[in-house]
Formats: structure tokens, C-alpha cells, sequence
């Protein structure tokens, strides 16, 4: 069948008109713009989703590897006798792993160095199920985290110029039973670790071991602030979150990703949402450059589409010629550029390391965003589904001014010449 396509008269008047040069230069010009702009249109809109693409991988892989899923946290401040609690609520089916925590502000010092820190209480073991230390491990080990040790972020490490066995000043504070500060304690801990995921985090945060927190907060046996879990399905948090809550004998306040890290994802889902209208659009508009391109062209070839309807051609030849013949250029356009979008979809990342390097700038701060590179992760559904839309565009395009070619009265264009 494809075959016989391409050997109808149809195609090979399409193939004639295409090779023979217009008399009209705007033609020329305006069927080159249009065959560029789908080219373009194709390959920005592919190389846009393959980013965002990576971003969300980004995201998933960087830092959802480091936070919990849920949290469940205290609304009294404390939940007493945690490990069976915890136990019961790891048997959750959704449920990948759990760990408790105690969490608080804290100042780190060193020397005339001063910066404020989020403080995590942590089992080493249980949280390594949460939190991917050994993926983003900067420097030091991660064999133990005794009492007098501390693991931070590079951000804080670098803020503070510590290294791997450097000593630093923690300050905490220690507060009444009804709520008011006591006093601050301040212990000497050693750096037992240097953790470095990218974004705020690396400026923010803390861990300690948890019992040695405890103490220092002066908090009872066997009580924590809440529980952190990972899940199977990130996209559950909610729902799973709101189960949980429901198992806990403790009155808990409720976090999930989505609430504390959501507006990442959705700043992601809506950028790719616009960048596929806007870039849909200007693919549009460039296949609808060969309704103009065809119009012209029609009214360029009068002469010869009277002589062949006059020698008994179909008015339906016509119109698959001049169909033919504007999809020609959608076809070439989109061919070129999707070519040219998964080229560049593969070469990005190198492309960008390098522009930074000639530059010398950072045009992504690693301080304020989580990854310091452009991402790329290529789909071929992405592909398939911008190819369409470029195709089916550019034949939708086709169809006035062919017919427009199949209404040729040859009596009245013969008539004239």
C-alpha cells in the first residue's frame, strides 16, 4: 500500500512541484520559514519535556532520597513507649521502612563561625532506611554515629570551615514543663561525617545520635518527637499518611512530601504543562505557514492544474497532490527536528557543564536549588506524541488550499492565457 503511495501520480507531481524552483521568491521564503519553524518548535519541544523530564527524576532520586515520605509529629510535644507504637505501624503494607526521631533548633560554633541548624536525633541503622546517607556521603564514615559525633551538611561544613574530625560547639536550648526557656546547654561534638545532597538542605541540617539528644534536651526514657517513614509509592503519602494518623494512639500532626516538597513537583508539572501549550503552539503557527505557502503556490500553478484537469484527471488527484505537497514540508520540519530534540535531549548535560566552564558562572546555585546541572531524561513517548502533533498539524494545514487547487474552473484559467 505504501508503495503504491509513492507511485501514484499524485506523489510524483508532489515530488515535481517540490524540485522546481518558484518563480516567487516569497513563496521560497515563506515555505523554508515554515519547514524551519516546525523543525524548531519540534526539537525545543522535546528537549523542554526530556528536562523536565530529569527534573522530576532529579527530584525523586536527590531529594526524596533524603527526607521522609511521612512524618508523624507529637502534638504534646512527645510520644512515650515508641517502639512498640512504631513496630505496629511499620507493618503497614505500604510501609518500606521507619525510624523515630527527635528534632531541634540548634547553633553551631566554631571559632568566630556561627550558624543556626536544624538538629535531627537519629538510630543510625533505623534512619539509613530513610534518609540515603551513603549515596551523598561527601566525607567521613557512616559506620556509627556515637554521642560526641555529628554529621552534617557540606553547606554548614563549608559555612563553618569544618572538616572530617574537626571539633564544633552545638547549642541547644532546654525548656521548662509549661513551654518557657531554661537555659541553653552546650556540648563539644566531633564531625564524624560530611553529607552533601544539594538545595537548602546542605545549609540547614544536622543529625546527632538520639539518645545523646534526649539527654541534652532533658527529655523522659523512651519518648521521641515522631516518626518518619519511606514508602513503596511516594504518590500514596497522603492517603497513607491519614491511615497512619488513624493507628496512632498519640495525637499527631500529619506531613507528607507533598505538603513540606509538593510545590517542587508541581512547579515541575506546571511548567511542563505551559511549555507544552506555548511550544504546541508556535508548531502551529509555523504549519500553518503552508496554508499560505499552498494558497500561493495554487494560484502559481493554475495554468498546469487546468491542463491536467482538462485531460481527465480527478479532482481527488488534485488535492492528494497538493496535500502531498504542503505536508512535504511538515514532514521534513518534523523529521529534522526531532532528530535534532533527541540529539541535543542526549547532549545536554555536557553541553551545559561546559557553557558553566567557559562562562565561569554556576547558572544554577547549588545553595538554593538541589542539583547544580540541567537534567535530561528522554522518553520516547515524548517523542511520539510531539511528532504527532507536528504531523497532524502540518496535514490539517493541507487541506483548505488543496481543495481550493481541486476548484479550478480550466475553462476560465485557459481562457486567459
Amino acid at each position: 500500500m505504501h508503495s503504491a503511495w509513492f507511485q501514484s501520480l499524485s506523489w510524483q507531481l508532489a515530488r515535481r512541484y517540490r524540485r522546481t524552483r518558484h518563480s516567487n521568491a516569497f513563496i521560497r521564503f515563506i515555505s523554508a520559514s515554515s519547514t524551519l519553524g516546525i523543525g524548531l518548535g519540534v526539537a525545543v519541544m522535546i528537549l523542554a519535556l526530556s528536562v523536565m523530564n530529569g527534573f522530576e527524576q532529579a527530584l525523586k532520586d536527590r531529594l526524596l532520597a533524603v527526607i521522609p515520605h511521612i512524618e508523624l509529629q507529637s502534638v504534646d510535644g512527645q510520644i512515650l513507649d515508641w517502639p512498640m507504637k512504631l513496630d505496629r505501624m511499620a507493618e503497614h503494607p505500604a510501609v518500606t521502612a521507619a525510624a523515630p526521631y527527635i528534632k531541634s533548633n540548634g547553633i553551631l560554633r566554631q571559632g568566630q563561625q556561627v550558624k543556626g541548624a536544624a538538629v535531627r536525633g537519629v538510630l543510625l541503622a533505623e534512619e539509613q532506611g530513610i534518609t540515603d546517607f551513603s549515596r551523598y556521603l561527601h566525607a567521613g564514615t557512616l559506620d556509627a554515629l556515637p554521642d560526641d559525633s555529628i554529621i552534617l551538611g557540606r553547606g554548614l561544613a563549608e559555612a563553618l570551615q569544618l572538616d572530617v574530625g574537626d571539633q564544633v560547639q552545638l547549642m541547644l536550648p532546654q525548656f521548662n514543663p509549661d513551654g518557657r526557656l531554661a537555659r541553653s546547654q552546650t556540648v563539644v561534638l566531633t564531625v564524624s561525617a560530611i553529607i552533601q545532597v544539594g538545595g537548602q538542605l546542605d545549609y540547614q541540617q544536622a543529625w546527632v545520635a538520639m539518645p545523646a539528644l534526649a539527654s541534652w534536651l532533658l527529655m523522659p526514657a523512651d519518648s521521641v518527637h515522631g516518626f518518619a517513614f519511606q514508602l513503596n509509592d511516594l504518590f500514596a503519602a497522603p492517603r497513607v499518611a491519614q491511615q497512619l494518623g488513624s493507628w496512632s494512639h498519640d495525637y499527631v500532626y500529619l506531613q507528607d512530601w507533598m505538603r513540606t516538597q509538593g510545590h517542587l513537583y508541581q512547579d515541575i508539572q506546571m511548567v511542563r504543562s505551559i511549555v507544552y501549550l506555548v511550544l504546541a503552539l508556535v508548531i502551529a503557527v509555523a504549519c500553518f505557514n503552508i496554508v499560505a505557502t499552498l494558497v500561493m503556490a495554487v494560484r502559481e500553478k493554475e495554468s498546469d492544474i487546468a491542463i491536467l484537469l482538462t485531460m481527465g484527471l480527478a479532482p481527488g488527484a488534485v488535492i492528494r497532490t497538493f496535500m502531498w505537497l504542503g505536508w512535504l514540508n511538515g514532514l521534513i520540519g518534523t523529521s529534522v527536528g526531532a532528530l535534532t530534540g533527541w540529539l541535543l535531549s542526549r547532549y545536554i548535560e555536557p553541553l551545559f557543564y561546559l557553557f558553566s566552564r567557559l562562562s565561569g558562572k554556576s547558572f544554577l546555585d547549588p545553595s538554593i536549588y538541589f542539583i547544580d546541572f540541567v537534567p535530561s531524561v528522554f522518553l520516547w513517548r515524548d517523542l511520539i506524541w510531539t511528532v504527532s502533533i507536528a504531523l497532524s498539524l502540518s496535514l490539517v494545514a493541507t487541506l483548505y488550499p488543496a481543495w481550493r487547487a481541486s476548484r479550478v474552473q480550466p475553462a476560465r484559467v485557459l481562457g486567459q492565457k
